[in-house]
């Protein structure tokens, strides 16, 4: 009996391997050998970090940051030269939980004068909206050409004393690239898309914010 289910076995085999064989399979061609082509994007965009944020988009990525920028009248910050631009999301300001309400991570979270939440740029002083976006703007073009894992520190365009911001390269598989990675800090995080190079300096995107000094 064992030798008869062998030769059976044998037999399904054999003809599973002629059938494979063919040139084609219940009606379908076998997918044909392609050479595998490598390509690296191009992380250089001939536009300044101005023109690139504002460029049509099906999504609204940048919205929130383009009115802040209005709203404290700084665009002609992003046009400046020799610059590293830390741009936010849509969900740095207005980031949810699952239940609707205004996650105490997003920077909109009790950032009016009555602490309570605010629901647009109109609820934030210009003053204040100024200050969030210059400390987000890094005098000097830092990527992965001049970063390591080792913090450096940096210098903002806000204009206060405690304007400092220290940049880094985790080392990872990702290397993604770190902010504020210090002892005490009030906040730190990584970049969501690194080393985009405008003709005026660089732009990394953040869905999160950043704020100098310690707690």
């Amino acid at each position: 009996m064992k030798r008869y289910f062998l030769l059976a076995k044998g037999c399904v085999l054999a003809a599973a391997l002629t059938l494979l064989s063919g040139c084609d399979f219940a009606g379908l061609d076998f997918q044909k050998d392609e050479e595998y082509v490598y390509e690296v994007l191009d992380p250089k965009v001939e536009m300044t970090a101005w023109e690139f944020i504002n460029l049509p988009r099906q999504d609204t990525l940048f919205n929130m940051a383009i009115r802040g920028i209005k709203y404290a009248g700084l665009e002609a910050e992003y046009s400046k030269p020799g610059r590293t631009f830390i741009v936010p999301t849509w969900t740095t300001f207005l980031r949810k939980n699952t239940n609707g309400t205004l996650n105490t991570a997003a920077w909109f979270y009790q950032r009016k004068a009555d602490k309570k939440n605010a629901a647009g740029w109109s609820d934030i002083p210009v003053e204040t909206a100024r200050k969030f976006f210059l400390y987000h703007i890094v005098d000097g073009v830092y990527s992965y050409d001049n970063l390591s894992p080792d913090n450096i520190t940096v210098t903002t365009l806000l204009d206060e004393p405690d304007n400092k911001m220290t940049l880094r390269v985790v080392n990872d598989r990702n290397s993604r690239i770190e902010i504020n990675n210090y002892l005490n800090t009030k906040r730190t995080g990584t970049i969501r898309t690194s080393n985009i190079q405008v003709t005026n300096g660089v732009v990394h995107v953040a869905d999160n914010f950043f704020e100098p000094g310690v707690k």
